[in-house]
């Protein structure tokens, strides 16, 4: 082995000259001074230098024969001594010497850092400090760009058909590029073609890349060399691996992403994957076969796509070649895979060889809720072309043979992850290895065995595992980038020749330009602001979530063969051990080799102007009272808990409950009923409970504070009988002009006031609009209507006596004060015990125990209970504040008489009769009907009566996309649009996929529709909704990237008009302050706060919250729709049908504790009877 080794050592060219060492010589020997030639060093240098690690490493590295030594004195000064290290390369010797010896790696490491590569000292002229070290770490991206820089500033594409050399494909890549492809009804904009045409030449360009780990540079000697930096590998030659198949589409959102692979897709159509070169043999056969079977099989062989040369023959002659097309039909083509070599003994079965079918078919995988989205797409850009539709778990895949015929299949995520089942059976066993033989014990004395073995036809077989696809496509497919997602494993399970991802952001933050930057920025503007590496924004998950997609999804080489960690390794330049300082410049090769993105310039396409603008909006009276209400809590909580321990709203382990009363924060400024008088009672208790205390650190800035705070609060709120019933009810007010006298104090929440207007509910505004415009055509469409409202807001007004009594006789409790149990929960107990006594006739043997149980359990129930009925929390913040959407909790007490929940939305009930109008019947007021001068003239929410004002303006000629926050708010905008008539649909986190996915492709393709509801949460990503021309957020979304992707849903391709977006703001609160301040944010702030009030600035302006001004003089004032009064029954195009006079009539009702009966004048006596048993019930 040694000999060897000098054998290789002998040869000059085996060894690159890296660099020198240099070192005073302090020797007086005369004669050595003489020596100016290069000279050959045999043995260990006697060097004099305080560094004896240096000497002992050039030693061992000799002796190993991994460097080589020439020495010379330097010719200006020759007390220095200058030593040229040769080094070794790597790529020679690999079966004689160990390059992988850590102990000498290890030394050449301390050999370079003292490497001086300046050609001067190469050349024996050195000079004391103009060293030039060698850079032992990755070469730095120029310019220290960050990730986001790079991402945006990746070449366009530019394909040339010229590198394409397979006919077909080279004719299909030319269409596309003129835009122009046979089968595709829409005409690519030239961006478009471009980008297709480059993932075209990805697929079918067969070419080689050197390995993006290894830089190209240059020893002082002038020689090339290869390096890889964090190995500390000389190459002579590179290193080659095949370019990416595929890669990722991440063209910005709404340049058209879905029709460049609609045209890749049709352009390709029924060209056929190739066949492995392994696998590419012509099968033997047993006698020779006829020449038609032999074209075939070398038709199939070299998948030669027959199908496109049919078309041409029979277009250009007329001859259809049925026998021919049935010959190939009937002999589809494919490959034998032959079982993979397995340890042997006795007991291993032989698994049988498998044949894969080629499939000139494309699998396209998409969220659930773009399933629609994708036919449509299909159906609108694609002729004839055939697509199977897997959107069902219950739905079995055909057989191979069949999959085959099909041009697209195509998978919701959620259809395709179910085939990760290939290979276990029901239980999810699986085997292992090589099925082994049955070992199982016999029956008896019989010879058959009891067999439990896991046999392979008990195991499901997935159809996609026998075929060899096309490509594989995934939308929006950044999920793929999860190490551990299941898609990668079913992936893993399907051969297909292309692999993509497509999406805007196939990592977190990478945005593009254009999408980041509002309306008014300029590009180029923010590409400079953003252009440099930084150390917290450019180590985040991004980097591995790109490692992920280029290993374990593309699987590229170098990338697939090592673990997931080692990406990083590489893309970065590391000055020691994780150092992170910045990109590395293989990182630009590796990005521009996965992704494919065309530059802003570049794109020969104009969309029609974004105005996007901030309206600030003077809140209502009872916007503001809502604002105190909140500002109440967060000062009564700072004061009293002193700001320490965890009773503080902002200590560190108080997060949950800041989060959930922040979003409830931003919430209210549209609308908020949460708040009950209790709880404003409870804090004012609690808060002077505290002040009253004396040995309480309260400074008197704080007390000042807290005492006005609570005067300006306190006051008003108590005295609102409007506040307080739609705080009851959970409803937003609506006020109404013109009402009917005979009825109004009957639907109205104020009984005291002398005002015209009316004020009620939404709910129940709905309920009387519905029950008048279902009677127009009787000769009184309101008979009735009285003892409706009465019966309506019954529950309300009696719950409102209960509120009264507990306030004024201090009965409300506070955290100390636990609440008793309600009626309700009495006679639910009283039910549960009835169940048991029954349950002990049964089983008579345990009712002693029966009993202690349910005693415990009654117990603990009732603490449960206790604690949860409890206005204030043990922080002394009222629980209604904490929870969730009011709504949806429907937690209040009432009385048990009413076996009503008061807190329980009223929806608008069915109108009593539901009879078709008849022939000739009216469906409009009379003119001189006090029902037609009844008008809808605002609300008690600034919010809704502006955004109701503009879509009552817009929607005629325009659609409307309005994004919401929280389900409450979307629940009211609904309710708002049917008082109006205006159709809609709404886009919730509650829905199911196809729900939403049906939702979106109505709102796109029916007129009628005019406004979609969006949950901006749930509707940023993948969805095609250019029909929108006006877009409303409701609330300040203070994400830049979550707004600027929910803006790009309307403003995409497909869109015709301008479009105006519009955030909607209440003018001097905090939602104000804190939209500022997300706007002066930097894109690191954005990033650090995982939520918004984890940023300083944002804690600090909720911190310092002050309560607004009331005057006694606002209280009757309403928000006004902007837009001329609105008619509330009888409107014009109201989609409400007729109905024929009716038997049944509402009972009036004077008394409103009584509830409304509806008697039937043809009931008979002993139905009456009974009805009246019911009414002296309820009374």
């Amino acid at each position: 082995m040694a000999t060897n080794t000098a054998a290789y050592a002998a040869v000059p060219s085996n060894y690159l000259g890296l660099g020198c060492l240099v070192f005073q010589d302090t020797s007086t020997d005369e004669l050595s001074r003489e020596s100016q030639e290069w000279q050959w060093l045999s043995g260990a240098p006697a060097i004099s230098t305080s560094d004896a690690s240096i000497v002992s490493d050039l030693a061992k590295l000799l002796e190993s024969h991994w460097i080589r030594l020439q020495f010379k004195r330097c010719e200006r000064q020759p007390q220095w001594l200058i030593y040229r290290v040769h080094v070794l390369f790597h790529d020679v010797a690999r079966g004689v010497v160990n390059h992988q010896n850590r102990r000498l790696t290890l030394a050449v490491d301390n050999v370079l850092r003292n490497l001086d590569t300046s050609p001067n000292t190469w050349q024996g002229q050195y000079t004391p400090g103009e060293e030039q070290r060698f850079d032992r770490w990755a070469t730095r991206a120029e310019g220290n760009p960050s990730l986001w820089y790079l991402f945006n500033t990746l070449p366009s594409p530019r394909p040339s058909a010229v590198d394409v050399k397979e006919k077909y494909a080279r004719e299909a890549l030319e269409d596309l590029l003129e835009g122009n492809v046979p089968g595709l009804r829409t005409k690519l904009f030239p961006y478009q073609g471009r980008a297709a045409a480059a993932m075209l030449s990805r697929e079918c360009v067969d070419q080689s890349d050197i390995d993006p780990r290894l830089e190209r540079r240059v020893s002082p000697s002038g020689r090339v060399f290869y390096y890889s930096p964090r190995d500390t590998e000389f190459l002579r030659e590179p290193r080659y691996f095949q370019r990416c198949r595929g890669g990722i589409l991440s063209e910005t959102m709404g340049l058209g992403k879905t029709v460049m692979c609609l045209a890749l897709i049709q352009a390709t159509r029924h060209q056929l994957p190739k066949v492995p070169i392994p696998y590419a043999l012509p099968e033997v056969r047993r006698s020779v076969a006829s020449l038609a079977d032999m074209a075939v099989a070398a038709i199939n062989r070299n998948s030669v796509p027959w199908k496109i040369e049919f078309e041409r023959i029979k277009e250009a002659t007329g001859m259809e070649l049925t026998s021919c097309i049935e010959r190939l039909n009937n002999c589809l083509p494919s490959y034998v895979l032959p079982f993979e070599p397995i340890r042997w003994n006795r007991n291993t079965t032989i698994p049988k060889p498998e044949r894969m079918l080629l499939a000139a078919t494309s699998l396209v995988v998409v969220p659930r809720n773009l399933v629609k989205q994708w036919q449509s797409e299909i159906a609108k850009h694609l002729d004839s072309i055939r697509i199977l539709v897997m959107d069902d778990a219950k739905k079995s895949l055909p057989e191979p043979e069949e999959i085959c015929t099909f041009d697209i299949v195509l998978f919701s995520r959620n259809r395709f992850e179910l085939e990760i089942n290939h290979g276990s059976d029901k239980d999810g066993r699986r085997i292992v290895k090589a099925p082994l033989a049955c070992r199982c014990a016999y029956i008896g004395a019989t010879r058959d065995r009891d067999c439990t073995c896991l046999k392979e036809e008990m195991l499901y077989t997935s159809p996609l595992k026998r075929l060899h696809f096309k490509r594989l496509l995934i939308d929006e497919g950044h999920y793929a980038s999860q190490t551990n997602n299941a898609i990668l494993v079913v992936r893993n399970l399907i051969t297909a020749d292309h692999n993509w991802l497509v999406s805007g952001t196939p990592a977190k933050g990478l945005l593009g330009v254009e999408v980041d930057v509002s309306a008014t920025d300029e590009y180029s503007t923010l590409l400079e602001q953003r252009r440099h590496f930084d150390d917290k924004l450019d180590r985040t998950g991004a980097i591995e979530s790109l490692g992920a997609i280029a290993g374990k999804f593309l699987d590229i080489t170098p990338w697939s063969e090592r673990d997931s960690g080692a990406f990083k390794e590489y893309v970065y330049r590391h000055e020691g051990a994780n150092t992170y300082s910045g990109f590395s410049a293989c990182f630009e090769h590796v990005l521009a080799a996965m992704v494919i993105k065309t530059r802003p310039g570049d794109v020969e396409l104009k969309l029609p102007p974004l105005h996007h603008k901030i309206v600030r909006i003077e809140p209502s009276y009872y916007d503001k009272m809502i604002a105190n209400l909140f500002t109440l809590v967060l000062t009564a909580n700072a004061v009293t808990s002193e700001r320490v321990d965890q009773d503080y709203l902002f200590h560190k382990n108080s997060a949950k409950d800041r989060i959930s009363l922040v979003n409830n924060l931003r919430q209210s400024t549209f609308w908020w009923t949460g708040f009950e008088a209790q709880d404003v009672v409870a804090v004012g208790k609690n808060s002077r409970t505290y002040l009253s205390k004396e040995d309480s650190n309260c400074t008197p800035e704080d007390r000042e504070l807290l005492l006005s705070t609570l005067e300006s609060t306190e006051l008003p709120i108590l005295e609102s009988e409007g506040w307080k019933a739609m705080s009851r009810c959970h409803e937003l007010g609506i006020f109404v002009e013109d009402w009917p006298e005979d009825t109004a104090e009957h639907w109205s929440f104020e009984t005291t006031t002398k005002s015209k207007r009316v004020l009620t509910g939404l709910s129940f505004l709905l309920e009387a609009q519905r029950f008048v415009n279902h009677r127009v055509a009787m000769p009184d469409p309101g008979e009735g209507l009285a003892g409706l409202g009465i019966k309506s807001l019954a529950p309300a007004r009696d719950a409102a006596k209960v509120d009264t009594a507990e306030i004024q006789h201090g009965a409300t409790s506070t955290q100390s004060e636990p609440t008793t149990r309600t009626e309700q929960e009495v006679t639910a107990t009283k039910r549960a015990s009835k169940k048991a006594r029954k349950r002990e006739r049964y089983r008579k043997a345990a009712a002693e125990k029966r009993r202690e149980d349910e005693e415990r359990k009654r117990k603990v129930q009732s603490k449960k209970e206790s604690e949860h009925h409890s206005v204030l929390t043990k922080s002394g913040i009222p629980r209604s504040s904490l929870d969730g959407e009011p709504t949806l909790l429907r937690k209040r007490r009432v009385s048990s008489s009413q076996q009503t929940v008061t807190g329980k939305r009223r929806r608008p009930s069915a109108p009593i009769n539901q009879t078709v109008e008849g022939p000739g019947q009216a469906t409009a007021l009379l003119l001189g009907s006090p029902y037609a001068r009844a008008k809808i003239v605002g609300t008690t929410s600034a919010k809704m009566s502006y955004l109701m004002s503009q879509i009552l303006k817009h929607c005629p000629h325009e659609k409307i996309l309005v994004f919401y926050e929280g389900d409450n708010i979307a629940y009211y905008i609904a309710q708002m649009l049917d008082l109006f008539d205006i159709k809609h649909e709404i886009y919730a986190k509650s829905l199911s996929a196809q729900q939403k996915a049906a939702y979106v492709a109505k709102f796109e393709e029916q007129t009628e529709d005019r406004v979609l509801l969006m949950d901006v949460k749930h509707a940023s990503h993948g969805l095609n909704i250019p029909s929108a021309s006006r877009i409303y957020f409701v609330n300040p979304v203070c994400r830049p990237d979550i707004e600027a992707q929910a803006i790009k849903r309307a403003h995409r391709i497909g869109q015709t008009r301008e479009v105006y977006v519009e955030t909607l703001v209440l003018k001097g609160t905090l939602e104000e302050e804190m939209l500022e301040r997300s706007r002066r944010m930097t894109k690191a702030e954005h990033d650090n706060a995982k939520a918004l009030e984890d940023d300083g600035g944002i804690r600090e302006i909720i911190q310092s919250a002050r309560a607004m001004t009331l005057n006694s003089d606002e209280r009757d004032q309403m928000a006004p729709l902007t837009s001329p009064a609105e008619q509330l029954w009888g409107r014009v195009g109201w989609h409400g049908k007729g109905v024929q006079p009716s038997k049944k009539r509402f009972v009036d009702v004077t008394d409103h504790e009584a509830v409304g009966i509806v008697i039937d004048d043809g009931d008979d006596e002993e139905d009456k009877q009974e009805i009246k048993r019911q009414r002296m019930t309820a009374q």
